[in-house]
């Protein structure tokens, strides 16, 4: 049993921008604004997961497809392409078709970690520690030999003013052998 990463970027300028002048909806956490599929949504999500787990040449894709087996839990992760400077995007729901393929509800975590940077400018090569803020959501496969259409739901928010910016959600996929 293995744990697929999964790292969801998203574009959390364009959607403020889009937003704020109207080209698409907030949502609310009921019912958030669905961002399409395929091209639509990944002019705003991009997803990324190791090589060897991503099927259907969907690296980098909004809908990436990862092969998965039986009792393999799915870890995803979610940031802004700021690294969450400006927005901060952070998971909230999922749902799964067929619902008993992985176990609901998901494993919400949040905590700390140490990592290593370079500081200055340019940066040095001794890096320097700091405490990094670490949100995943998880899941473990329960069924096999299944297709999982998915949607994960999260919201985003304005640093600046710590106003919610909206609700968003989109579809990909679990191949399960």
């Amino acid at each position: 049993m293995a744990t697929i990463n999964v790292l969801i970027a998203v574009d959390g300028a364009k959607l403020a921008q889009q937003v704020a002048d109207g080209s698409i909806n907030a949502g609310s956490a009921n019912a958030p604004t669905v961002l399409g599929s395929y091209s639509s949504s990944d002019v705003y999500i991009s997803m990324i997961a190791p090589n060897s787990a991503v099927s259907n040449g969907t690296q980098g894709q909004s809908e990436l497809q990862i092969q998965a087996n039986g009792g393999d839990s799915v870890e995803w992760a979610i940031t802004t392409l700021d690294n969450n400077f400006d927005q901060t995007a952070f998971l909230y729901n999922g749902n799964f078709n067929p619902a008993n393929a992985i176990n609901t509800p998901l494993s919400y975590a949040c905590g700390q970690a140490y990592a290593y940077l370079g500081t200055g400018n340019p940066a040095t090569t001794t890096p320097t520690k700091f405490v990094n803020q670490v949100s995943t959501v998880t899941g473990t496969i329960l069924k096999i030999g299944v297709k999982v259409q998915y949607t994960l739901s999260f919201v985003l928010v304005d640093n600046a003013t710590g106003n919610t910016i909206g609700y968003f959600t989109w579809d990909p996929f679990i191949n399960v052998n």
